[in-house]
């Protein structure tokens, strides 16, 4: 299997139109994936709204070079989204379209954005038998294209091109299943249920600055990585994504159950990797839950959640924008005294809050026994 990685270093967007036709064009061209007449839906990663240069989200630069490629081959594009969150009385997926940037660039391209959480949905059955609404325009498409970002990600360690995905689920319906899949592990079997359903054609992945330590969101670490990487193989490609931010193979639950299910390979061993592209020698932090990754099963069995790292409310960062509060799967943020609290008791840890936040107001709370495997870790190293 192969997959291609070309190093980028910055985003000008000549030199991002430049390595996005090259890494592309180590794969066959984009003429082999798609045709002229072809429906072509490009799915960025639009967490949230923010500012292209935090790292959260897919650069508009990308997103251009892909649209004008896919518009060359003669297909007809379209990008559509949804964002994380809900809020009462506004569409953060439409604050997200205009805060990233994609919003202008599919203006100036004369593309159709579609917000995924405002259009019909069908329900799909995974050969795992969970139900699942998509959007028809989605499951209607030619050829779909997970344009996503390089990141780790607090809750399912590593989010890439399968992981983005899960924006084509539309509105508070991702808060639910969050709910109804609290053990990490087993959410990224949904995830990759979802997968199974979509089957994106090609990711062409924004590897030049990504997000390290407890990312998705706010939280986490901005940092330079300095590659596009892109392959039919989506499992593959984030398997290589993966272990530049520094995982084996195995330890991305949601790359090592999409192999498990043979949707794509997670052997490095087996996949070619194309391009100039050399990894960083630097190490990048990982988040506080990749440490458990470093016990047993056995040993966690059923008790794993209580280990997981806990959101912590900063009240002198916190502006009241209540994006958690109306988010939360579990309702277990509370506004008392004029401040918001959240009530640990009954909280699934899924940590949603915190890649919502977009103050930094909400950060991670390491349990005592990751604390403990830092420091035995740091002192063996």
């Amino acid at each position: 299997m192969k997959v291609a990685s070309i190093g980028c270093t910055d985003y000008n967007y000549g030199q991002v139109k430049e390595k996005v036709v090259q890494t592309i064009s180590l794969l066959g061209g984009i003429e082999e994936f798609v045709s002229s007449g072809d429906t072509v839906l490009l799915k960025p990663n639009l967490l949230s709204p923010h500012q292209p240069k935090l790292g959260i989200t897919t650069h508009p630069a990308v997103v251009k070079a892909v649209i004008e490629l896919v518009k060359d081959a003669g297909g007809e594009v379209k990008v559509g989204e949804s964002s994380g969150g809900m809020m009462i009385n506004h569409s953060l997926t439409q604050q997200a379209f205009k805060e990233t940037g994609i919003k202008e660039v599919c203006q100036d391209l004369g593309v159709e954005l579609i917000n995924f959480d405002r259009v019909e949905t069908k329900i799909m059955t995974s050969g795992q038998g969970e139900e699942i609404p998509l959007p028809k325009v989605l499951l209607e498409a030619d050829v779909v294209i997970s344009l996503p970002k390089i990141k780790t990600h607090s809750l399912t360690l590593f989010t890439g091109a399968i992981k983005n995905l899960y924006g084509c689920i539309p509105g508070a319906k991702k808060a639910e299943y969050h709910k109804l899949y609290p053990n990490p592990r087993d959410f990224a079997g949904l995830v990759v249920d979802l997968f199974s359903l979509i089957k994106p054609q090609l990711t062409i992945m924004d590897g030049i600055v990504g997000l390290e330590g407890n990312g998705p969101g706010t939280t986490g670490d901005r940092c330079e990585v300095g590659t596009i990487l892109a392959g039919s193989d989506l499992v593959a490609v984030d398997t290589v994504a993966a272990s530049y931010l520094g995982y084996g193979a195995d330890e991305v639950p949601i790359t090592s159950i999409a192999n498990q299910q043979d949707l794509g390979t997670n052997d490095l061993d087996n996949i070619e990797i194309l391009g100039d592209f050399k990894r960083p020698e630097r190490e990048y932090k990982l988040p506080s839950n990749a440490l458990l990754n470093l016990l047993p099963n056995w040993l966690l069995g059923s008790v794993f959640n209580s280990f997981l790292s806990s959101p912590k409310i900063m009240q002198e960062e916190c502006v009241q924008c209540k994006r958690c509060l109306h988010s939360c799967p579990q309702k277990v943020i509370v506004e008392k005294n004029d401040k918001l609290k959240i009530e640990l008791d009954d909280c699934i840890k899924c940590l949603c809050c915190q890649e919502l936040c977009p103050k930094e107001a909400i950060v991670v709370t390491e349990h005592k026994l990751v604390q403990l495997i830092k420091q035995v870790k740091k002192f063996w190293s």
